[in-house]
């Protein structure tokens, strides 16, 4: 018995797709690509406003940043992997020969009556107006193709992959990098754990502008050192900072310390130190302190009653604070220079004098070792989008009608219909211009 086949269309079921094709077809989605990026925007934008060490600890550095920008990047490397195939075929490999009813049925065309070497003339028009050509040999008679801006397809394909190489530089240096603030006097040092150094500040100079109301200039001269061995030195100042390891130290700001020194007038003793603005300076055992506020180069006093530095230039140093006993604010207190203020204590009277002041400088530390990389998606997305909107693939063809002594032409444009009419447009008064000659 032979088993008759029925071949019916309303049957026949699609095979569906395997589970694999499926999760790809869903990862490389544009869909899913821009609620990702919508999605990174929202929480960069929510970590601008938060304190920036709190920002890269708790957003940047997180399992969860990380782990959306990782299907970020996995979502525009597989969309890139599938559109290379077919933007290759399409920018590298056109069709270069064309019929004369394909010609006629474009919606970019024209038909010149001329006579004596059509395609030569027509040849040089298309030179003329920026295209590269070929003539092909076909059974119904030669081609001209002619194209520019061909490598305007790949614009896509250059700003996705520089979003991706953005996208993991970021990540490599969210895993890698570090950011810190630290600083320091002549003198001192201190020590970066993540780095594994130690900076040492030999020198801290303050160079005062032409204009003493324009903030100074501050140079810093230190040695970063790990395990007693000298990785780096040099003078760092604003703009132009020390780099190592991909570790880089930024001159912040400054900050004066004023030097004071307290003298027991009743045993004689005295202790000096350097303090920093917002310090306390310890009186007695029982809670009297200075609360130091501000420090003010070259002093002066405002008809309202307010203190101000006229400038940079310390010609008349004097720093502000606060006397505050028993917890309560009792008043203001400014130290002049060489000018002692005895305040009494319950320890007995003391001496506080403004013997001095020091410069003492703060830097940023951090270290992204995905920073280059930053850099180098930076200009690629730059000529990726160069190339996306300001290089427009346009391609024409041309045969010629025996019979009717008809040229014809026709163009097709990337993105960009009204600069193909146009070249199209410049083709055609070049070859008249030239048969009328």
């Amino acid at each position: 018995m032979v088993k008759e086949v029925v071949d019916n269309p309303v049957e026949q079921q699609i095979a569906p797709e395997s589970p694999v094709k499926q999760i790809l077809g869903f990862l490389s989605s544009m869909q899913l690509g821009i609620i990702l990026l919508l999605l990174l925007s929202v929480i960069t934008l929510f970590a601008t406003f938060r304190p920036m060490q709190l920002a890269i600890e708790y957003v940047y550095n997180s399992w969860w940043f990380l782990g959306i920008m990782a299907f970020a990047g996995l979502n525009l490397f597989l969309c890139t992997v599938e559109r290379c195939g077919p933007l290759y075929r399409q920018a590298l490999r056109p069709k270069k020969t064309m019929s004369a009813d394909a010609i006629k049925k474009m919606q970019i065309n024209t038909a010149i009556k001329l006579t004596g070497e059509p395609l030569v003339k027509a040849e040089n028009a298309f030179k003329r107006a920026g295209l590269r050509t070929v003539v092909t040999a076909t059974p119904e008679g030669p081609v001209l193709f002619g194209e520019k801006g061909k490598f305007g397809y790949f614009g896509s394909i250059v700003t996705h992959f520089s979003l991706l190489l953005i996208l993991l530089a970021a990540a490599y240096g969210s895993l890698t990098g570090f950011e810190d603030t630290n600083g320091g006097y002549a003198g001192s040092n201190f020590f970066v754990p993540e780095g594994r150094f130690r900076v040492d500040i030999a020198d801290v100079r303050m160079v005062q502008e032409e204009n003493p109301v324009i903030r100074p200039r501050v140079y810093t001269d230190m040695t970063i050192t790990r395990d007693g061995r000298t990785i780096a030195q040099d003078t760092l100042s604003i703009n132009y900072p020390i780099r190592f390891e991909g570790t880089t130290i930024y001159h912040t700001t400054f900050h004066y310390l004023p030097e004071i020194t307290l003298k027991d007038t009743v045993t004689g003793e005295t202790e000096a130190n350097k303090f920093m603005m917002g310090n306390k300076i310890n009186l007695d055992d029982q809670g009297t302190h200075i609360q130091l506020m501000e420090f003010f180069p070259n002093f002066s006093m405002g008809r309202d009653g307010r203190p101000f530095s006229v400038n940079y230039l310390p010609e008349r140093p004097v720093t502000a604070g606060i006397l505050v006993r028993d917890g309560e604010r009792e008043a203001s207190v400014f130290l002049q220079l060489d000018q002692p203020e005895v305040i009494e204590t319950a320890a007995g009277d003391v001496e506080v004098l403004l013997t001095g002041f020091d410069v003492a400088s703060v830097y940023s530390i951090s270290k992204n070792l995905g920073r280059p990389y930053l850099f180098i998606g930076s200009v690629l997305m730059t000529l990726g989008l160069y190339m996306s909107f300001f290089l427009f693939p346009s391609r024409f063809w041309a045969v010629y009608d025996e019979g009717k002594r008809t040229l014809l032409i026709g163009g097709r444009g990337f993105r960009n219909r009204i600069g193909t009419e146009q070249t199209l447009e410049k083709i055609e008064e070049e070859i008249k211009t030239r048969e009328e000659k």
